[in-house]
């Protein structure tokens, strides 16, 4: 049954993507000059949809990713391990309630994972909420958050957010960058699905955020329960921006976090020290954009030996082709498997449970994606290679999925992302920085 379904897998999928080369291609879309792009980035060229409501007016865009992963580690004993398998991955709907003048903002975003990836999505190397090689859907409601922009002028301001949504703390949310699979550090580097307070205060080209919020993830996609936990946990960020050419576009971030993260676990609390330090870079390079990120992540619980995670990666994108490039190098926890090699359950682990060991990864990520169609629905299928390599750090690490000392493999994913309306848009903060309402700034000025 599991060939059976390898080959209908591999069938939709190529019918897929011979379907939308045929779509007819449109005209280049006339770009924002780069002095009108802001800290959102070179994807604040895409437009949005937009609904207006009276005074105020709604913004928006969706996305879902078809897409079909193969590959994986042999285990020595036929290759329980190695599969093939197809998802609906990354479905969202995003939006933002905006009053005329974005004083008040409300920031929502449904992800509909807890449907399409009930069982995960294979990523070699992925970890947290209870998966292990696979990544966890994520919750229903991704973010509501309600931003109140209380002062704002040309030199900086003050905001204050408030809901359930991103901790002040690291990069983007990897659904806002150019790679599919998830990197390793997405719970070293990101602090999200919180319920949290958060406040910014922006001057010149300097902002620092912070934030107080509940430590504890939720257990599912549809667990809102770590409210209890509020304010157990806080976090900071600090950034600075400028730009190396002419004109008011800022081309490059660099930001240091921290954060204090305190969960439950069998009803004990677990405090976990996080650290973060960012160089990000976006802006034009020759005749495309270029984008680029390094960042240096780590995590210290307070009872065991920590992980860490050094990341760069690239993308740039010229004439609608988008080659990109990711190199990781990483620790990760290791827990006892809730299955036998070649199930489900092998991707499973207790949520609540202390990790046994740690393994230390090498993930290369190269992926070429060409985009079609840009507006109102941008059309951009992608092939994407990853090497892993992975050896045993320290204590106990099942052997289910690595044999002997150190196993490497290789997996291949296929697919298309298709966004109604605009392009990718950065996650992770609110109130003067919400990418959105920094688009909506640009473009009526």
């Amino acid at each position: 049954m599991h060939m059976h379904r390898s080959v209908a897998t591999r069938a939709v999928a190529a019918s897929a993507l011979f379907f939308l080369f045929l779509l007819p291609r449109e005209a280049p879309a006339q770009h924002m000059h780069p002095a009108m792009e802001s800290e959102a980035g070179h994807e604040m060229r895409h437009r949005m949809f937009r609904l207006p409501l009276g005074d105020w007016h709604v913004v928006g865009m969706g996305q879902v990713f078809p897409v079909v992963t193969t590959g994986g580690p042999d285990n020595g004993e036929g290759g329980e391990l190695r599969r093939t398998e197809w998802y609906l991955t990354q479905p969202a709907l995003m939006a933002n309630l905006e009053s005329p003048s974005r004083r008040l903002v409300l920031r929502t975003t449904l992800n509909l994972e807890g449907v399409a990836l009930g069982s995960g999505e294979l990523t070699w190397g992925g970890w947290g909420e209870g998966f292990l090689d696979k990544r966890h859907p994520h919750t229903l409601l991704h973010e509501a958050m309600l931003s109140w922009n209380l002062r704002e002028t040309a030199a900086g301001g003050l905001s204050l957010s408030a809901g359930k949504g991103f901790a002040p703390y690291g990069t983007d949310d990897p659904m806002s960058r150019p790679g599919l699979k998830y990197p390793t550090n997405h719970h070293l580097s990101q602090v999200l699905e919180r319920w949290t307070v958060n406040a910014i205060w922006r001057l010149a080209g300097w902002s620092l955020e912070a934030g107080v919020f509940g430590g504890t993830e939720p257990e599912g996609p549809y667990d809102f329960s770590n409210i209890r936990g509020f304010p157990d946990s806080w976090s900071g960020r600090l950034t600075r921006r400028w730009t190396s050419g002419t004109g008011s576009a800022t081309e490059w971030e660099a930001s240091i976090s921290r954060a204090l993260v305190t969960e439950q676990h069998h009803g004990h609390e677990e405090t976990s020290s996080l650290s973060n330090a960012a160089l990000r870079r976006s802006g034009p390079a020759g005749p495309g954009m270029l984008y680029g990120l390094a960042e240096a992540s780590r995590s210290d619980p307070e009872a065991f030996e920590g992980y860490f995670s050094l990341l760069t990666e690239a993308r740039y994108d010229a004439n609608r082709h988008q080659p990109y490039l990711r190199l990781e190098y990483a620790t990760r926890p290791e827990h006892a498997r809730m299955g036998p090699a070649g199930s489900d359950d092998f991707f499973r682990y207790d949520h609540g449970g202390h990790a046994t060991g740690a393994t230390r990864w090498f993930i290369a990520t190269a992926a070429y994606a060409r985009q079609l169609r840009e507006y109102p629905v941008s059309v951009r299928p992608f092939l994407e290679v990853q090497y892993h390599r992975v050896r045993a750090e320290r204590g106990n690490v099942p052997r289910g999925g690595f044999p002997g000392k150190e196993s490497s493999f290789w997996v291949l994913s296929l697919g298309t992302r298709l966004f109604l309306g605009g392009g990718p848009m950065r996650m992770g903060s609110y109130g003067l920085l919400d990418p959105m309402t920094m688009m909506g700034r640009g473009m009526s000025n």
